[in-house]
């Protein structure tokens, strides 16, 4: 469901900033594009250091780039944030980047319709003629009527490590019993292998819920707390599995027909589609039909749970997936960071790899530039 947040100053922009990037964005540049009274989009770019006028010249050129992409957008909003501080003067942060960004901005055709910093210790407009010392209070943001309105279920907090590149820990105990199910499966799944290679027996109970995998993982997009205790290390096993780790992904970006037919074609050998598998194909790349973004938030929700319970290796599957999801709801930051730990954890991970290379070279879903 789309949710309507009206503003009425520069403070309730700046509020609904984690809202439209999918975190609090730090060192960043950030592009909200408008049609007319309303946004449609938002872009994070990192900040670029202060020395390289040129690097200045070409990152602005870049973003503003970015933004012509989205059709119909009429104005644009650059919010610059930075930990730099005003230390009680009147000097806004970073206004000669900003100042060369605006006029980039105006001569491509766009309304220049603000231009923000966001700085460590205040805010405050770079179109302003005369500024406060200090800037104005960071407490105007968090107090202000968008940070209000916004329902406690879309508040983003700072994501903490996320923003350092690398998903919480969660709790020690946790941690420690998902681990020893995990354990567990293993022992059970090599014991089956080495003592049933056929697979002429019937699998383990312990087994039992995989038996309709597609259903079984569809039903893991409404679990509760007390279903993920039970059945997320199950999950994370089965998730270490490549055709499943893709499989699942897919299927939670579009739904239970999608996740029957995919695993119906890996089963049965030679059966598939050729059209639908070329369709799925263009999803991966970010070509075709927008997926379901409130399935992939539910899949995003699940996944952070499930990676903060493990380490290592049992990390990396589950990190590609948040990394795709994340791509393609247009969280080109977030994806990314994702796919970093899980490179830092394994170089030669092979999803890994293919999404850095197509993060790094600035490939983005072709839905999000559609209305």
């Amino acid at each position: 469901m789309t949710f309507v947040l009206k503003v009425s100053g520069p403070a309730d922009i700046l509020a609904m900033v984690p809202e439209l990037v999918g975190f609090t964005p730090r060192n960043s540049v950030v592009l909200i594009a408008f049609r007319g009274k309303r946004t449609c989009g938002a872009l994070r770019f990192d900040l670029p250091s202060l020395e390289s006028r040129t690097t200045h010249k070409r990152l602005a050129s870049f973003v503003v780039g970015m933004v012509c992409k989205l059709p119909d957008v009429d104005a644009i909003i650059p919010v610059i944030c930075t930990d730099d501080e005003f230390a009680g003067g009147t000097a806004i942060p970073r206004r000669e980047f900003a100042e060369l960004l605006g006029r980039r901005i105006e001569l491509s055709g766009f309304e220049l319709r603000d231009s923000l910093c966001y700085a460590a210790d205040g805010w405050a407009s770079y179109l302003d003629s005369a500024v406060a010392e200090g800037g104005h209070p960071l407490s105007e943001i968090a107090e202000s009527s968008a940070a209000a309105a916004i329902p406690e279920r879309l508040k983003r907090s700072s994501v903490g490590e996320i923003e350092q590149g690398r998903v919480p820990d969660a709790a020690p105990a946790t941690a420690k019993r998902v681990q020893k199910q995990l354990a567990n499966f293993r022992r059970i799944y090599e014991r089956m292998m080495r003592e049933d290679p056929n697979h002429d027996r019937p699998d383990p109970a312990e087994f039992e819920p995989l038996s309709d995998i597609p259903l079984f993982v569809e039903e893991a997009l409404t679990w509760d707390d007390g279903a993920i205790a039970a059945n997320g290390a199950l999950l994370l096993f089965a998730l270490q599995g490549p055709p499943l780790r893709d499989h699942v992904m897919l299927q939670w970006a579009t739904s239970l027909a999608v996740g029957d037919r995919m695993w119906r074609d890996f089963e049965q050998e030679g059966s598939s589609d050729p059209a639908a598998d070329a369709e799925l194909g263009d999803l991966m790349l970010g070509i075709g039909s927008r997926p379901d973004p409130a399935r992939i938030e539910r899949g995003i929700e699940l996944l952070l749970t499930l990676v903060s319970r493990v380490s290592g290796v049992d990390r990396l599957a589950p990190l590609c997936m948040l990394g795709w999801l994340n791509w393609a709801l247009g969280r080109g930051t977030l994806a990314g960071r994702h796919i970093e730990e899980a490179r830092a954890i394994q170089p030669d991970y092979g999803m890994a790899v293919v999404l850095d290379t197509m993060f790094s070279n600035g490939l983005m879903p072709e839905w999000a530039f559609r209305p």
